[in-house]
């Protein structure tokens, strides 16, 4: 195996007793198990105990188990990898249950998004495991239920409103605008979607007729969330939920229905990335946004929640405020460049306060140091793009560090990488995060396909970002779309 970039020594300034902390923690095996691997790496950067289980060989796999050891179920069945689309079904494999019994029976399997069915399969199983029981954020996790709660709460949030199912039927787009003194995002309230799936951006009569028509053809919603559309930028903020109370990151930009990642697919409120130096807000934005970061942090540990989670807000440019809007009570697409980051920065990332939190392990540290560690800003952004017109990887793609020469539009291919120590100059990038073998299918309704990290800030606004970077995701996504074009035609 390839050395680890990093030394979990380089933290001690934050945590006096990092070397015993270390010591608990690695007492305990742990095994991280999903659909995908590379958002997993980051403990693997801090703990020899750990190790991944992940459904398919993609390409980043063959690099990721040069850091640390790999499970991969289609290496040992192939027919049931295919068939995998989410975590329980995984877990409920007989080729998932049969690894089992090769491992130490004292394993903790780690997961970084908790259903249900999970929970009822691992309890039955008699399944160790890290994670938060669904049932203890039913509150915060729909629409509906966690506006009510930012009102208990007096947090601000834009003016909304639910709408049960036949009351939205009956509704009106001018009673609407009018009620929400002109544009609005029309949201399920009853079901934890993401920006892929029943979000509705309103500005004239024909977006609400489309909206009209989405929700009719959805026998089982019975309630939406109207929203006034506010003019800003789309941003989020970590949080994790601990015995010391809730240390956060900084206030993310969030790249949202950026045109080079939709390639021509609807822009309903899809997240792409993040950008860790754009900053267009002043620092009492930042302030209030953690303060209610800590407020959420509170309520959730109060009922027994552990860990990370995030909370997604909107600024307001017009009005140069800040409001929450959805929390996500598990790990989030912005974790893993923060704590790639955190790691370059000699810091410790969230997943080793989110560990030591579920693992009942002592840690020394002074939280106002640590809070400001935490919110550190690195030139460093991802974005991905969607998939909705590729149903096949058709291009001999491997996942890596590569490097683009704009004057020359030259991309060339330098070797394997995983984390943001391999990023040498201005001009690399890492393409990675399940970035399928050749000829793979690629799932279907997966809203994102594999991710570019940059060693510089690519954000203009939430929905814009600068012309190099956008060439680069225009370049593959648009290649990937004229490979299967050419397929089809021959």
């Amino acid at each position: 195996m390839k050395s680890n970039p990093y030394k979990y020594s380089d933290w001690q300034h934050l945590i006096p007793n990092i070397e015993s902390a270390i010591n608990e923690m690695s007492k305990t095996p742990i095994l991280s198990v999903g659909i995908t691997p590379y958002t997993r790496i980051i403990p693997a950067f801090f703990l020899d105990n750990y190790s991944i289980y992940s459904a398919k060989r993609s390409s980043d796999v063959d690099v990721i188990e040069q850091y640390t050891k790999m499970h991969v179920l289609e290496d040992m069945d192939p027919a049931i990898a295919k068939r995998v689309h989410g975590t329980s079904f995984l877990v409920k494999s007989p080729a998932f249950k049969s690894f089992l019994r090769s491992i130490d029976p004292s394993t903790r399997l780690m997961f970084y998004t908790m259903t249900d069915d999970l929970v009822r399969t691992l309890r039955e199983l008699n399944l160790p495991f890290i994670g938060n029981d669904p049932k203890i954020c039913e509150e915060v996790k729909y629409k509906s239920s966690f506006r009510e709660l930012l009102k208990r709460l007096e947090i601000s949030s834009p003016k909304s409103k639910s709408y049960f199912r036949e009351d939205f039927f009956n509704s009106s787009f001018d009673a609407l605008r009018q009620e929400f003194s002109g544009s609005f995002v029309i949201q399920r309230g009853d079901k934890e979607t993401g920006g892929n799936e029943g979000t509705f951006f309103v500005h004239k009569r024909e977006d609400f007729e489309h909206a009209l028509f989405a929700f009719k053809q959805k026998p089982d919603f019975e309630q939406v969330v109207v929203t006034q559309f506010i003019d800003g930028y789309s941003t989020s903020m970590l949080g994790c939920a601990m015995d010391q109370g809730t240390i956060s990151g900084p206030l993310q930009l969030q790249l949202v229905d950026v045109p080079e990642s939709l390639q021509s697919i609807p822009n309903n409120g899809i997240f792409f990335g993040n950008d860790l130096e754009f900053k267009m807000w002043n620092e009492e934005t930042e302030i209030k946004a953690q303060d209610i970061v800590e407020k959420i942090g509170a309520h959730l540990y109060q009922g027994g929640y552990r860990g990370i989670f995030g909370i997604d807000f909107l600024f307001d440019k017009n009005r140069q405020d800040i409001f929450a809007i959805e929390c996500n009570p598990r790990f989030t697409g912005s974790l893993l460049l923060h704590s790639l980051s955190m790691l370059e920065l000699k810091n410790p990332p969230l997943e080793f306060f989110h560990l030591a939190s579920h693992l009942g392990i002592h840690l020394e540290f002074d939280f106002e140091k640590v809070n400001t560690a935490l919110k550190k800003r690195a030139g460093y952004s991802h974005i991905s793009f969607s998939p909705k017109e590729i149903p096949r990887m058709l291009l001999p793609l491997v996942a890596g560090v590569y490097s683009f020469n704009e004057k020359e539009e030259s991309l060339v291919y330098k070797g394997t990488g995983i984390s943001l120590s391999d990023l040498k100059s201005k001009d690399d990038f890492l393409l990675i995060d399940t970035v399928p073998q050749p000829n793979y299918n690629i799932e279907v309704n997966v809203p994102r396909l594999f991710k570019l990290i940059f060693p510089y800030s690519i954000a203009i606004a939430s929905n814009k970002i600068e012309k190099r970077s956008a060439f680069l995701v225009n370049r593959f996504a648009s290649s990937l779309i004229e490979a299967l074009k050419h397929e089809r035609n021959n």
